[in-house]
């Protein structure tokens, strides 16, 4: 039996065969968790020559390490946050990318080990650092931030109703005594919402706080720049995300790189010089089955787009 906690990928064979089509060379997951799509990938899909596994966890990248090291691929395993993905592929794997996986979720093993903070169903110290080298804390947020500053992240990053109010309730529950503990912060939300709603806000809440301590969204922009930039020739790109903000972001510039052109209608030529550098699939955004939700509940929410890197694209 397995020491470490039961892991199961959220559509996995969707993920897999959108790398079916991708020419040789090396494979790419730069939010490795545990392994688990890249596992299979590996194993079934074959000309894969090197393999970089990159997270911001090294609990979790240990674990990948050692449930992947009999896999007959040169491996590679990098921690550091995929937003600097370019820095850190080792020498020589840079020149051949042809697939780049990012599974935007929050790992099981995250989720399940109350003591990193992440879930409002255990009382623990609220930390919520992906990567715990770093400094930030959701303790730093929750105890520091303005009200200004509070409210701004629960309306844009959990799209919050009543965002402000609830900023003002942090600060002054905080002013009396620090906010330590994800059950002392679920219980000065729960004051102000209806019972019924109340995991639903829960979950957004910490979800904003969660984004902000981990600077999610733009280190998400930044990285599709990189990929996109790095994939030879009918490269893949596959993005799973979990939330519209990340969803609306891969899909805006997945729609974009694929449009090129961005002149008025009105113009006959070209002005702007703007090539298309990805095609998209037919199916440009793909959903789990009603029969993968039923058996693992946390891909309800998963969202799943591919594009290819067009051949003549420079």
């Amino acid at each position: 039996m397995s020491r470490h906690p039961e892991h199961v990928p959220v559509m996995p064979n969707e993920v897999k065969a959108s790398f079916e089509v991708m020419p040789d060379g090396t494979f790419v997951d730069v939010t490795l968790g545990m392994g688990g799509h890249s596992i299979r990938i590996l194993r079934e899909i074959p000309g894969i020559r090197r393999f970089v596994g990159i997270d911001r966890d090294t609990e979790i990248l240990a674990i990948a390490r050692e449930r992947m090291q009999d896999i007959p691929v040169e491996l590679f395993f990098v921690h550091g946050n995929f937003r600097d993905m370019k820095d850190l592929l080792p020498p020589g794997t840079e020149e051949d990318v042809a697939g780049i996986l990012a599974d935007l979720g929050i790992s099981t093993l995250q989720l399940d080990t109350p003591e990193r903070g992440f879930a409002f169903q255990s009382d623990a110290p609220i930390d919520m650092r992906m990567d715990r080298s770093q400094e930030k804390s959701a303790y730093h947020v929750i105890n520091e931030y303005s009200e200004d500053q509070l409210s701004k992240i629960l309306r844009e990053w959990g799209e919050v109703r009543g965002a402000r109010r609830i900023a003002q309730e942090i600060v002054r529950e905080r002013g009396a005594e620090p906010i330590g503990t994800t059950g002392q912060f679920a219980r000065t939300i729960s004051k102000l919402v209806p019972d019924r709603f109340l995991n639903k806000e829960l979950a957004r809440i910490f979800q904003a706080i969660r984004i902000e301590v981990n600077d999610e969204l733009s280190a998400l922009e930044k990285w599709l720049e990189d990929a996109v930039s790095l994939l030879v020739p009918n490269g893949v790109i596959t993005v799973l995300s979990y939330h519209s903000l990340e969803d609306r972001i891969v899909k805006n510039r997945f729609r974009e790189w694929a449009r090129g052109c961005v002149c008025p209608p009105r113009l006959p030529v070209c002005q702007c010089g703007l090539a298309p550098v990805l095609r998209l699939p037919k199916q440009k955004l793909q959903r789990p089955t009603e029969e993968e939700v039923r058996a693992n509940g946390r891909a309800r929410s998963a969202r799943l787009r591919t594009a290819i890197r067009l051949a003549e694209a420079s």
